[in-house]
């Protein structure tokens, strides 16, 4: 009986003795599951100034940004696949996630402002540390007053109006990383649009960017889409609106903009 009571004390002890010398990541992997650290920022998709008391998760992991915006979420398991981060009176954003034991990952959020009417859209592209400048680019299409349609973007911004013509406006333009580059459409006229990403400073492939474009309505998150890791150009052409308001999938690399086709 003492021998076998001092066999479990020894037992015992080395079980503490292992859990002791582990790591958070390595404790978590002992009982079926690895980790990582997952941090970033959110901010305004519209104002870009940072966003404190957002509740951001991945699974049953769950933590809030502070008064800079920021975020860490610890020990989450590299089975997850997704993260979203929801503020009230905002969109929830929802990105994939893919996970490297015991490293850390970086996920930036930019939120939308809830849409007021059912016609409106907003676009927002993200991207990462290089190339550093990417542009978004709307085509509008023509109208009785203005043949020539329009072309959204930071030159011509179009007008934060929804009833002047062409009836969207580039709400933020980003020159140094990450974004957001963000696009209100108010409403859509009865032809074909065209939004593509530009590669403004060449100084790396847009292929190798991260960037992300997601569509937004009244309802929330519409569409996401992730820039291609394959191709040749400058220009990423994203998508289209059509004549009906819905999203055609276009999510190419080419080497020339697209055009508007004749309307009138």
């Amino acid at each position: 009986m003492k021998n076998r009571v001092k066999y479990i004390a020894l037992l015992l002890v080395s079980v503490v003795l292992i859990l002791s010398a582990c790591t958070p990541f390595d404790f978590g992997g002992l009982f079926g599951g690895k980790t990582a650290t997952v941090g970033g920022t959110v901010t305004d998709a519209i104002t870009v100034e940072a966003l404190s008391g957002v509740t951001v998760k991945s699974g049953n992991i769950s933590g809030t940004t502070d008064s800079e915006g920021k975020y860490v979420l610890y020990k989450v398991p590299i089975s997850n696949t997704s993260i979203s981060a929801s503020k009230s009176g905002y969109m929830t954003n929802t990105q994939s996630l893919s996970l490297v034991a015991d490293k850390q990952k970086t996920v930036n959020f930019s939120l939308s402002p809830e849409l007021a009417q059912d016609e409106e859209l907003r676009i927002v592209l993200t991207w990462g540390a290089s190339p550093r400048d990417l542009d978004s680019h709307l085509l509008v299409p023509a109208d009785a007053s203005h043949l020539n349609g329009y072309e959204v973007y930071y030159v011509t911004k179009g007008h934060d109006d929804s009833d002047e013509y062409p009836y969207a406006f580039l709400d933020v333009d980003d020159t140094s990383s990450y974004g957001p580059e963000t696009i209100t459409v108010f409403q859509t006229l009865n032809h074909t649009y065209k939004y593509f990403v530009h590669n403004f400073s060449g100084e790396a492939g847009i292929t190798t960017s991260n960037a992300i474009v997601q569509i937004y309505d009244r309802n929330g998150l519409r569409k996401t889409y992730n820039v291609p890791t394959s191709g040749n150009g400058r220009y990423w052409y994203v998508f289209d609106i059509d004549a009906s308001g819905g999203i055609m999938d276009r999510n190419v690399i080419q080497e020339v903009a697209p055009k508007l086709e004749p309307t009138l």
